[in-house]
């Protein structure tokens, strides 16, 4: 059996949400033991991962994916998730350099900077945001209901996860 799902829209319009719930609900019906679970972890830590090094704030929405991604789900015939591929495309590379005004560059920028420990900070001379000329630009460093400290957090557990 073959099952594409595809999600197109304007900026805003969901798509990102919409493929979030549909990878929950597939970890959610798909039953399996231990390797299977694992599989499943590894698929849905993946998204806080591409977001913050793929999604940045701009005037339209404030978790706005700059790139296109496309995921495969792979099952066993028995119908459990046994594995994945992601591929990305059309990364947003100029808002490395350049971000229009209450724009932000991507999260994982501000995610680190709020989210290293003490330690972290020092070791890697990590300064605000306002002192890196590459996060200044627009003068927007913080999102209404984002905790960049929290998802910096979220956004390091598919490091501990191993396939």
């Amino acid at each position: 059996m073959f099952c594409v799902c595809c999600a197109s829209g304007e900026s805003g319009a969901g798509k990102t949400v919409a493929a979030k719930y549909i990878m929950g609900y597939i970890s959610k019906v798909s039953g399996g033991g231990d390797k299977v679970q694992h599989v499943k972890d590894i698929i849905l830590q993946s998204n806080p991962l591409l977001e913050a090094f793929g999604n940045a704030k701009t005037v339209r929405n404030n978790n706005s994916s700059r790139f296109g991604k496309y995921f495969e789900i792979q099952f066993s015939r028995g119908g459990e998730p046994d594995g994945g591929k992601i591929s990305n495309f059309l990364l947003e590379k100029s808002r490395v350099v350049s971000q229009n005004e209450n724009e932000r560059n991507f999260h994982v920028y501000y995610q680190l900077i709020e989210g290293a420990n003490p330690q972290q900070k020092e070791a890697l001379g990590i300064m605000t945001p306002d002192y890196y000329y590459y996060l200044n630009q627009s003068g927007t460093y913080k999102v209404d209901g984002t905790n960049d400290s929290k998802d910096f957090q979220e956004t390091m557990v598919p490091s501990a996860i191993r396939a």
